[in-house]
């Protein structure tokens, strides 16, 4: 057999080889789209109106909103993403808990949307709470473009959760986060509760194009009194120069 005999067979197997190849690739390029195609997606976006809304026959639309932001993370996959947006100012009277999602409450630019916070007793407990955001697993909150407002604190003890966002128990998130990008602060009266409760040991807070009122100095992270300055403080990340 000659050489060129030999070249050519050794040629007519590589082709053979790329050919198999390149169907494989196509084959298997195919079936990944398919699947990419059918998994559900775990970055949701839905609209919420307290007033209007509708939780059981609600779309989670803008013309079909929900009623409440419980049922906006609840029709979110665990370990998702949700942003809800506000089409009225919210009234936060009880826990949202997120069970791993990460919730974004979001108002649109220049509308004024509102989140009050209220108090309220949880069921079967004596003490006071504030309406608030339970963390777990991966859970995070962000608010965006939304005045945050914080009632006057009734007399007495109140429970050590009463803060805007916590988290307790096994599932609890080893490290807490709350963002707030250009938003503001409502006192209605003094506050003494926290931003942050209890549940974790490490604490990351993000205030971009958010004034923090001095009245909630030393009220922003468990432990940690009014002046300390946040170089100082090991288990929180965040851009504040103090706390």
């Amino acid at each position: 057999m000659s050489l060129e005999t030999e070249i050519a067979a050794l040629v007519a197997v590589n082709n053979k080889l790329v050919d198999y190849y390149s169907g494989k690739k196509a084959a298997i390029d195919a079936a990944v789209s398919a699947a990419v195609a059918a998994a559900p997606s775990i970055v949701r976006v839905y609209w919420v109106d307290q007033q209007l809304g509708d939780d059981a026959n609600g779309l989670g639309t803008e013309a079909s909103p929900f009623k409440t932001l419980q049922r906006a993370v609840d029709a979110t996959p665990d370990g998702g993403r949700v942003q809800a947006w506000l089409s009225k100012d919210y009234v936060l009277d009880k826990h949202i808990n997120l069970t791993g999602r990460r919730l974004i409450v979001a108002g649109a630019a220049g509308s004024g949307r509102k989140l009050i916070c209220n108090e309220f007793m949880p069921e079967g407990d004596t003490q006071l709470r504030v309406g608030s955001f339970w963390l777990s697993n991966d859970s995070t909150v962000q608010l965006v473009n939304v005045t945050v407002s914080l009632p006057a604190s009734s007399a007495g003890e109140l429970s050590a959760y009463y803060a805007l966002v916590f988290a307790s128990g096994s599932s609890a998130p080893i490290l807490m986060q709350l963002r707030m990008y250009n938003c503001a602060f409502e006192l209605r009266g003094t506050y003494r509760g926290k931003l942050f409760g209890p549940g974790s040991v490490l604490f990351v807070l993000s205030m971009i194009g958010t004034a923090v009122p001095s009245a909630l100095n030393g009220l922003l992270i468990p432990g940690i009194a009014a002046g300390t300055l946040s170089k100082d403080v090991g288990h929180v990340i965040t851009n504040l120069s103090s706390l």
